[in-house]
């Protein structure tokens, strides 16, 4: 925080408290995400959440959705350079996207042309916030006219540090939510796939055919209002 000013502080403070009233991760994602958007200049602000089980992503955006950009972003996270330097980090940090490439090999970068240069990304900060039962979680914030300096860099850290501990509160929160929506045989069934075994495995430990296996698995995606083994598992353990 050696970067920051005074009038920084009081703003990460007023960001402090209005995360701390959040109650829930879809209202903890708009409300990072306007944070984000007003906390430096930028383009726009997005928070972006990556199964790496599926390769599915999803997202918010400001000041406006950009949904043509989820297609486009490739399934592979080796080819999302900032994801790949901030899931090598010791522990989840922030970065500027020149802080791994040259301007010139970031804009020779397929993605860099199909992606990021239509919405105004030439420059970007990408914020890693977890990495939970495969589910990744990252806030970004993207302007086209100059690069973030180290006050920007150290100001939306300050932010992801909070964001990090109230998503930290809510996941502990809905793990005891929804350990009560399941049954005693429910929670069996993930524990046994939780160790990584495959339905077959998971079907002998418990003595059922993989056919009751896939029945309790739909049983429990209506329950915790999911589609994957991996969301299940997030909610689960929180």
């Amino acid at each position: 925080m050696e970067n920051l000013e005074s009038a920084d502080l009081r703003r990460l403070l007023d960001a402090a408290a209005a995360l701390a009233a959040t109650t829930g991760r879809a209202a903890l994602r708009e409300l990072a995400v306007g944070i984000l958007f007003d906390l430096v200049p930028a383009t726009r602000a997005g928070w972006v959440s990556i199964d790496l089980t599926t390769g599915v992503m999803s997202g918010s955006h400001l000041p406006e959705p950009i949904p043509f950009v989820i297609p486009l972003m490739p399934r592979d996270l080796a080819d999302v350079p900032m994801v790949t330097e901030l899931l090598a980090a010791p522990q989840p940090g922030s970065l500027r996207i020149s802080d791994t490439l040259t301007e010139a090999e970031w804009h020779a970068r397929p993605l860099y042309q199909a992606v990021y240069k239509p919405m105004g990304g030439d420059h970007q900060i990408g914020s890693l916030l977890s990495v939970d039962n495969g589910l990744v979680e990252t806030l970004a914030v993207f302007r086209a006219d100059s690069d973030f300096t180290d006050r920007e860099l150290a100001l939306v850290e300050g932010l992801a540090q909070q964001v990090r501990a109230t998503l930290g509160r809510l996941r502990a929160m809905e793990a005891r939510d929804a350990r009560g929506l399941l049954t005693p045989r429910h929670r069996q069934v993930l524990a046994e796939l939780e160790t990584g075994a495959t339905v077959r495995q998971a079907a002998i430990a418990l003595g059922i055919t993989e056919k009751t296996l896939e029945n309790h698995l739909q049983a429990i995606y209506r329950r915790l209002g999911v589609s994957s083994r991996t969301a299940a598992l997030h909610r689960l353990t929180g």
